[in-house]
């Protein structure tokens, strides 16, 4: 099982039910789960990068 993959969607989810629980919006809470992924492969992808130059 990919363990780091597992516990990167378990740490994202959670925030997400703490913002949904914070604001009452499931929309917000689902553009900011789709917010967080594409950071978190922004900066994957930058610390990549950098590890090869």
């Amino acid at each position: 099982m990919n363990w780091k993959f597992i516990l990167r969607w378990v740490i994202t989810f959670t925030v997400c039910l703490v913002i949904y629980n914070l604001t009452g919006s499931f929309w917000m809470s689902l553009g900011i789960l789709i917010l967080l992924a594409v950071v978190e492969s922004l900066v994957i992808d930058w610390w990549n990068n950098r590890k090869k130059n």
